[in-house]
C-alpha cells in the first residue's frame, strides 16, 4: 500500500471518529495518533465542569466524577447571583477592576453571564454579601487562582439553590 493510500485511509478513520457519537476514547486515540484535540473539542468533553450552590454557599469544580477544587465562596445578597446553566467566560482575566463598583480590584476573574464573574476577594463570608458576583477566597491555598488557571473557557458553569 503506498504512503498516500494509507494517509488518506487514516484520515477517513479519522473523521468516522470524530463524527461518531461517543467521542470519549476515539478523541483519545486521535490525540495519540495526530497530537493535539480534535476539532470542536471543549471543556465540556475534557470532563471540566463548575457546580456552585447558593444554599451552601460553596463552590465546587470537577474533572470527570472527581472533585479537584471545592471552596466556600460569598455569592450575591437579595438573590442578585443567576442561576441557571452557563459557560465560562469569553472574558477571563487575572486583574480585572469592576467597571461598575468604584473599579474594585476583582482578581482572578471569570465572566459567568453579564457583569457577574466568579473572582477572588479578600473577604468571604459564609453568607450572600456581595452586589451579584461569586466570590471565591484569595487566602490560604488561594483557590480563586487554583480555579482561574484551571478554568478553560467555554467550561460549564452551574449556580443554583
Amino acid at each position: 500500500m503506498s504512503f498516500s493510500r494509507l494517509s488518506f485511509l487514516l484520515l477517513a478513520a479519522a473523521l468516522f471518529l470524530v463524527t461518531t457519537p461517543g467521542r470519549g476514547q476515539q478523541a483519545n486515540l486521535l490525540e495519540s495518533l495526530f497530537g493535539g484535540k480534535p476539532a470542536g473539542s471543549s471543556s465540556s468533553s475534557s470532563g471540566k465542569r463548575v457546580e456552585i450552590d447558593l444554599t451552601k454557599q460553596q463552590l465546587k469544580a470537577y474533572q470527570g466524577n472527581r472533585v479537584i477544587l471545592k471552596t466556600n465562596i460569598s455569592s450575591g445578597r437579595t438573590g442578585n447571583t443567576p442561576t441557571g446553566s452557563f459557560k465560562a467566560g469569553p472574558y477571563k482575566s487575572e486583574t480585572h477592576f469592576s467597571s461598575l463598583y468604584h473599579n474594585a480590584p476583582m482578581p482572578w476573574s471569570v465572566q459567568v453571564t453579564g457583569h457577574i464573574f466568579i473572582h477572588g476577594f479578600t473577604e468571604v463570608p459564609s453568607y450572600p454579601a456581595s452586589k451579584g458576583c461569586v466570590r471565591v477566597p484569595i487566602d490560604g491555598r488561594n483557590p480563586a487562582k487554583i480555579l482561574y488557571k484551571w478554568l478553560d473557557v467555554g467550561t460549564p458553569i452551574r449556580i443554583s439553590y
